[in-house]
C-alpha cells in the first residue's frame, strides 16, 4: 500500500511538471516577481498618503516596469503566466501561500529587530540633583 502511494504521488509529479507550458514563468519566478510588485504596490500607497501631487498609476507603471527589468521578462510573459496560474488554481495556490509565509516570516522579523524603549533602571524619584555653580 505505501509503494502504491509513493508511485502514485510520484506520477501526478511528473504529470504536472511535464503539462505546463515552456513560455509560463516558473512558481518561484512568479513568486519573486510578485513579491516585488506588492512592494512596489506599499511604496506607491505610501508615498500617494504623503505627496498629494503624487501620481499613484504613473508610480506602479513605473515600478512595474522596473520590476521586469530586474527579473528580465516581459509584461506580455507576466501577463500570460499570470492568466495561466489563475486558470490553474491549484498551482497558484502554493504561489500565494508562500508568499503570505514569507510575508509573516518578514513582519517577525521586523518585528524582533526593534530595538524596545529600556525603561529607567532607577526610580526617577530618588534622582539626585546635580547642580552646578558657576563661579564668579
Amino acid at each position: 500500500m505505501k509503494k502504491l502511494l509513493v508511485l502514485g504521488v510520484f506520477i501526478s509529479a511528473l504529470s504536472c511538471n511535464s503539462s505546463m507550458p515552456k513560455d509560463i514563468l516558473s512558481a518561484k519566478k512568479m513568486q519573486d516577481i510578485l513579491w516585488d510588485m506588492m512592494q512596489a504596490d506599499e511604496m506607491a500607497e505610501y508615498y500617494s498618503t504623503r505627496d498629494s501631487s503624487f501620481t499613484m498609476v504613473a508610480k506602479h507603471v513605473d515600478y512595474y516596469q522596473r520590476i521586469f527589468e530586474i527579473h528580465k521578462i516581459s509584461k506580455e510573459r507576466f501577463t500570460k503566466s499570470l492568466k495561466y496560474y489563475k486558470d490553474h488554481p491549484a498551482r497558484l495556490k502554493p504561489i500565494f501561500d508562500s508568499l503570505q509565509r514569507f510575508a509573516q516570516r518578514s513582519q517577525n522579523t521586523d518585528t524582533l529587530n526593534k530595538k524596545t524603549a529600556n525603561p529607567l533602571s532607577i526610580d526617577s524619584s530618588k534622582r539626585k540633583l546635580h547642580v552646578r555653580i558657576h563661579p564668579k
